[in-house]
């Protein structure tokens, strides 16, 4: 019975790691695309729209990924 609760709190923990980076990773490109980050390119180009989305992939727009987790989960 142990090793079962131990078993599903494992996977509970993963499963909220997993959803906390996914947060994490949306509030920045949500971010930096309020900040206009990548504004260089023109978004009715297929091609410029495909290498804006990489670039606000790539930036980083606060200096830790603690205030991205508590601005996406709207604690601050």
């Amino acid at each position: 019975m142990k090793l079962v609760a131990a078993l599903v709190m494992a996977t509970l923990v993963a499963t909220i790691v997993w959803l906390a980076a996914a947060v994490v990773r949306l509030e920045n490109y949500h971010y930096a695309n309020f900040l206009g980050a990548c504004s260089q390119f023109n978004i009715k180009d297929p091609r410029e729209r495909i290498e804006r989305e990489a670039c606000l992939e790539q930036a980083e727009t606060r200096t830790s990924w603690a205030w991205h987790l508590l601005y996406g989960l709207k604690i601050l």
